[in-house]
């Protein structure tokens, strides 16, 4: 609730009166409705620009929003419990009392799909960072985790192991050399040490765990496949099993640490998504063969609004922004 009211408070005079005639007119309007909206239009150039903002950021989230809602109806049970208690009720006018329900119902989902599509991610871990931020967490066994924008993790420091979850975004960590097994764990599979520097990333097709230095054991968890790293060396894997080894560029898998995009012949959908962890809003790209062109090149992740210009320019994509949250990518 109190971030959905600090929202409302970010919003303008001009967009939170938008959003109050969008979900009047999208309900059940009465005449005066109607010509009171038609006035509201014709008042001021600006109210029209925010209304058809905000007509196109409802086109695309959507169905995002819905499928928010539906994976957590936990939590927004009580908007449900609100339309049966209505529906008992035969009172006039209850129709466009429910629909106006269901419309704030998918509009508090959609809002979470772009400006916090997480939340619910964030209130189960111990560390988290915002995007565009980055933090180094000291654990107290003196071993340090320096996190990439966007991640999350949970910590469990115990006797017989030390144990990280990384339940999403990038991680580095420094640990300090003991008897107990550090693990951590992130999707499909773990990585076990007693003392190294390594980089674990959480992606939409797995995870890649990276070797900076010492020596790495990485297992399936599904498959109890093991692959043992040796410094340089990288490994991917997912619910299907564990790729080979590999030696790659550290100084690339590694640039985030300095703030620093790299990429060498990478997906755009990886890129856009990489880029999107630093910017607020969401980026939606809607052309999987445009997802899948390949893209080389060096950003700051201080300026992510120009690395996705930069983007932009080498691959010569459309882009359209919707009132600075929302970028819509196409052919």
């Amino acid at each position: 609730m109190a971030d959905n009211e600090k929202a409302a408070g970010n919003l303008s005079g001009v967009e939170a009166e938008a959003v109050a005639w969008f979900t009047r007119m999208n309900g059940k309007p009465s005449r005066a409705d109607r010509d009171h909206f038609a006035a509201w239009l014709n008042a001021d150039p600006a109210h029209g620009r925010a209304y058809d903002d905000l007509q196109i950021l409802w086109s695309s989230a959507a169905g995002p929003g819905a499928d928010v809602a539906r994976e957590e109806e936990h939590t927004l049970s009580r908007h449900l419990d609100n339309v049966r208690r209505m529906r008992e009720k035969k009172t006039s006018g209850k129709a466009g009392a429910i629909i106006g329900l269901c419309l704030m119902s998918c509009l508090a989902g959609a809002w979470i799909w772009l400006e916090r599509p997480n939340v619910f991610q964030d209130i189960q871990a111990d560390y988290v960072t915002a995007r565009g931020e980055r933090r180094t967490v000291e654990l107290k066994d003196g071993s340090t985790i320096l996190l990439d924008a966007d991640t999350a993790i949970d910590v469990d420091m115990g006797t017989s192991e030390r144990r990280v979850q990384l339940l999403r975004g990038t991680a580095f960590f420094t640990v300090k050399r003991s008897d107990i097994p550090f693990i951590v764990k992130a999707g499909d599979g773990e990585a076990r040490v007693l003392g190294t520097t390594f980089d674990v990333a959480v992606q939409d097709d797995g995870v890649s765990v990276t070797l900076e230095s010492g020596s790495l054991q990485v297992t399936g968890t599904a498959t109890s496949q093991r692959v043992v790293l040796a410094s340089g060396e990288s490994v991917a894997y997912s619910a299907s099993g564990i790729g080979r080894s590999q030696k790659v560029d550290l100084g690339e898998r590694t640039a985030w640490h300095d703030g620093r995009f790299v990429f060498n012949d990478a997906r755009l959908g990886d890129v856009l998504r990489q880029i999107e962890r630093y910017r607020p809003g969401r980026i939606v790209l809607l052309s999987d063969t445009l997802a899948e062109r390949r893209v080389s090149g060096s950003f700051s992740v201080d300026d992510p609004d120009a690395a996705l210009a930069s983007v932009q320019s080498l691959v010569g994509f459309t882009m359209n922004d919707v009132a600075g949250r929302l970028v819509i990518v196409r052919p």
